[in-house]
């Protein structure tokens, strides 16, 4: 992924002209800490749904459902997205077996992915769900040291189950995603209305 938002932006929805977003999946909505961060899908009530950063020389690329991920409807943006991230041409392209569905998105339209159980050491781009408590110090490390994070969950049903006041800090998503300034909350997105934005969508910026 390029170093501006905005041409970051533009690499992840060139050729995306809706959102078609899978009806069974509810996302939780990010908020976005810091400079870093910025929104890519946002809803009409301005839920961010969708965000990119960046830690230490590495990028992210925060989903808020994993089902996202996985779903046909978006394979144009998640096309762009593992292309984006690369860090270079040809970099390899890791699944974590809980998406196996992404895996062959990706294999169907000609671009190849190997699915593995934890990130290699090669330059690339590992795309995992949001709950591998075990992951968690690896994957920081793994951005840090300059690879590329696409990563998708919500928040919502473990905080109904666990408690809401510990999402942030206790959730396995939260502790990954967070260094880059990104927090996937218990609060369900919205998408019954949700446009392509041609530009980096405005949403107001909080500080911690």
């Amino acid at each position: 992924m390029t170093t501006t938002p905005t041409a970051a932006f533009q690499v992840l929805m060139k050729g995306v002209t809706s959102w078609d977003v899978p009806k069974g999946s509810i996302p939780s909505e990010l908020l976005l800490i810091g400079e870093a961060s910025f929104p890519v899908m946002v809803n009409d009530k301005g839920q961010v749904l969708i965000a990119a950063s960046c830690y230490g020389r590495g990028r992210l690329l925060v989903v808020s459902h994993e089902g996202y991920l996985q779903h046909a409807g978006l394979a144009p943006f998640l096309l762009n997205a593992v292309g984006g991230l690369s860090p270079s041409p040809g970099a390899p392209i890791e699944v974590h077996p809980s998406l196996t569905l992404l895996a062959k998105i990706l294999q169907d339209s000609g671009v190849q992915s190997h699915i593995v159980q934890e990130p290699g050491e090669p330059l690339g781009v590992f795309c995992t769900n949001a709950y591998e408590d075990t992951m968690v110090t690896k994957l920081i490390q793994f951005v840090k040291r300059g690879r590329s994070l696409l990563i998708g969950g919500h928040a919502w049903y473990r905080a109904s189950k666990h408690g809401h006041e510990k999402v942030f800090s206790k959730f396995s998503g939260n502790q990954v995603t967070s260094v880059a300034g990104v927090y996937i909350t218990d609060i369900h997105g919205d998408v019954s209305k949700i446009e392509v934005s041609k530009k980096v969508p405005s949403i107001p910026l909080y500080a911690m």
